[in-house]
């Protein structure tokens, strides 16, 4: 058995050890400034590395505690395209970005 308690299976890595994530901006609108870009990078690449599951959900509770109102996250693997649409999401309040091999989008809502 793996989780709270146990150890991972041997030569498994250890959930939050090991090289710190690389970090890629793909895309970030206008009203996204420099300070929030930060913090929600560092909030997805923290539950990227913890291997808190499903990342979608865990990221986005985690930049709502941290900057307040509410966020839709989205997440893949790099290599697999997804196709979607928010009609709600001003052109301005969103970042796309990867961590690692998984590629996260990031919609503030209005």
């Amino acid at each position: 058995m793996y989780g709270p308690g146990y150890p991972p299976p041997m030569g498994a890595p250890m959930p939050g050890y090991g090289p710190p994530p690389v970090i890629r901006e793909k895309a970030r609108g206008y009203g996204i400034d420099p300070v929030e870009y930060d913090r929600i990078t560092q909030c997805c690449a923290a539950v990227y590395q913890s291997g808190a599951r499903p990342y979608s959900t865990n990221a986005a509770n985690a930049i709502k505690q941290l900057l307040r109102g509410d966020w839709v996250v989205v997440c893949y693997p790099e290599s697999r395209a997804y196709d979607f649409a928010l009609t709600t999401v001003k052109g301005g309040d969103f970042m796309t970005f990867t961590v690692n091999d998984v590629l996260f989008q990031v919609c503030r809502l209005k």
